[in-house]
């Protein structure tokens, strides 16, 4: 799988994540939901964007090295 393939199945992947999530906080509602909410679910998205901002630059730097064994 490539590196830019990985970004756009983590993408999905977190979106199909944050969408059973706000189904678990219809029934799950105490002190425990909103710790794991704030821990680790407000989080998630801007942790995301940042991981996929990195696949992109590698998928870069292994484009380039590439090219340049190519050579």
């Amino acid at each position: 799988m490539s590196a830019r393939a990985s970004a756009v199945k983590l993408t999905k992947s977190t979106k199909t994540l944050l969408q059973s999530w706000d189904q678990v906080k219809t029934s799950w509602r105490d002190s425990r939901q909103r710790e794991f909410e704030k821990d680790y679910m407000e989080t998630l998205p801007d942790d995301i964007s940042s991981a996929i901002r990195v696949i992109e630059e590698l998928d870069k730097i292994i484009t380039k090295a590439r090219r340049d064994c190519e050579d």
